[in-house]
């Protein structure tokens, strides 16, 4: 669907245009129905009008809609801060600030490390996303379509491999670019942090390689550099824990949140270490709209549904699923555009390819078509656009996640 009055500069994934949704079901305005593997791209860990969620927004709203809290403290904000610092699979004292996205939430910590660095110098990674305001847009490792026509981005920023056994990039020539990076293009001393995603979002649902996070980590310490994680997609139990960091062995100084912070309602953060969050002068972190009452309420109804026991429930039974049905197409030779499963947990990429292992983008388009027209939405990523995001809700029912992957089975066997 589509109106003059929207900007043809938004591109649609879906031509349709929808309602209601339950779970993990939406209907359109024509009333069909489709089972949703998209969740907002990662907004709906909990689903669609989760009931608690529904009921704080309700309750909320008869409170108090809005104040801004740089004006005067709400009880909401300051409870989610303090369950959010507890929630936190870190040993040092927390201490954060809410943001609108987390978008902004990265804006705000590129501000903290400039403070507490001195410093200007930004590394991020090939395939990042970090966001689409100006300053993230030069954090993103990919230039179409986010970088064209924007002109000079705010920097300096520099990008290195992002190794992975999920694209064939190692440990040891990441850290052989990285070394390059700074015997030739910075030195090192100018270097305020490192932002990186421990399971890469939009290029495809690729899981970090865990000797390169430990060596980033200690690389970070001997040079006071600090280094900022990107947990927006990859957080609240989307790889069937808290958060992906967890699974590396390290603990960021940064964290950023976003997406299923709130179960679909607008909100991010940035926490980590106090001492970080607390250098800028007074006034130099706020805004009006963050960190929204009615937001705060939908984030502490997400927070009491996020237990160890849930998390670790939701994502083995998502991800034994998932990795069952792969391992039987591959076994079947169910399609020759099967390419890997990556990814950790139930955040889970299918990629498209040829038999020599190039991108098929082309049959990427066509699954989508094919899966829309039987009732399942898709949502794309990688580079070439050519790898499935599986995003299903967390709390999907387990007979409707196996007939999502019935359409999904049925669609990948008619690929040409």
């Amino acid at each position: 669907m589509s109106s003059e009055t929207i900007s043809q500069s938004i591109s649609i994934v879906h031509p349709v245009s929808l309602s209601h949704g339950r779970n993990a079901e939406v209907w359109d305005t024509e009333g069909k129905r489709y089972i949703d593997f998209v969740g907002g791209i990662g907004v709906l860990n909990l689903g669609h009008c989760h009931p608690p969620i529904v009921e704080a927004i309700r309750t909320q709203a008869t409170r108090l809609t809005h104040y801004a809290f740089n004006a005067a403290p709400h009880a909401p904000y300051i409870e989610l801060m303090e369950r959010l610092a507890a929630f936190m699979p870190v040993d040092y004292a927390v201490s954060g600030m809410l943001t609108n996205s987390g978008a902004e939430a990265a804006e705000n910590a590129l501000k903290i490390v400039r403070g507490a660095t001195g410093r200007t110098a930004v590394v991020a990674f090939d395939g990042a996303f970090h966001g689409r305001t100006l300053a993230t847009l030069n954090l993103n490792g990919k230039v179409a379509p986010y970088k064209q026509k924007i002109g000079v981005l705010p920097g300096p920023v520099y990008h290195l491999p992002y190794p992975s056994p999920d694209n064939d990039v190692t440990c040891a020539q990441a850290l052989k670019a990285m070394e390059l990076l700074f015997s030739v293009e910075i030195d090192v001393n100018d270097v305020a942090c490192f932002i990186i995603e421990p399971v890469q979002g939009e290029a495809g649902f690729l899981a970090l390689d865990v000797p390169f996070a430990q060596a980033l980590r200690k690389f970070c310490d001997d040079r006071g550099i600090v280094l900022i994680v990107d947990e927006i997609q990859s957080g609240f139990g989307r790889t069937g824990q808290r958060f992906a960091f967890s699974r590396l062995g390290i603990e960021p100084d940064l964290i950023l949140l976003g997406k299923s912070i709130a179960g679909g309602v607008p909100l991010g953060a940035v926490v980590g270490r106090k001492a970080l969050l607390d250098n800028l002068p007074k006034g130099g972190l706020g805004g009006t709209y963050s960190g929204n009452p009615i937001a705060c309420a939908a984030a502490l109804a997400t927070l009491d549904e996020m237990t160890d026991a849930h998390l670790h429930t939701w994502g083995t039974q998502q991800e034994a699923a998932i990795v069952s049905r792969y391992e039987t197409w591959r076994r079947r030779g169910l399609t020759p555009y099967l390419g890997r499963l990556t990814g950790v947990g139930a955040m889970r990429g299918l990629e498209l390819a040829h038999a020599d292992g190039s991108p098929a983008p082309a049959q990427l388009t066509q699954l989508l078509a094919l899966a829309r027209e039987s009732g399942l939405l898709l949502m794309p990523s990688g580079k070439s656009r050519h790898i499935i995001r599986l995003l299903a809700p967390l709390t999907i029912e387990p007979a409707m996640l196996e007939e999502g992957l019935d359409i999904l089975e049925a669609c990948l066997a008619k690929l040409a």
